[in-house]
């Protein structure tokens, strides 16, 4: 196994704060990020792992989308903050340690 991350500080990337995190990888995937980076397709190796996991969260988007997005009824938009309390309420309703257990 291969560690990505050989940096232990923080630093600034376009105005963000990014943090290290050590990733084990197989030989395979590793020779395959530096490959990345000597083709030129990338300037370092934490360029390609970012680069996949963005493609990962929009993959999810898109997915998301598919299975939700043309769903009847749906509101258009963000959902509000009144929205996100009505989700919350019952939630913290059924995780009350208070709550009565229901018999099995």
């Amino acid at each position: 196994m291969a560690r990505i991350a050989k940096f232990s500080h923080l630093w600034q990337s376009a105005g963000m704060k990014t943090q290290t995190l050590n990733v084990n990888l197989t030989a395979e995937l590793r020779n395959y990020i530096k490959q990345q980076v000597r083709d030129g397709r990338y300037q370092n190796e934490n360029e390609v792992v970012r680069d996949a996991i963005r493609q990962m969260q929009q993959h999810e988007v898109e997915q998301f989308d598919k299975v939700f997005g043309d769903y009847p009824g749906a509101p258009a938009g963000e959902p509000t903050h009144q929205d996100q309390q009505a989700i919350k309420s019952p939630l913290k309703r059924h995780h009350d340690p208070r709550r009565p257990k229901l018999a099995a």
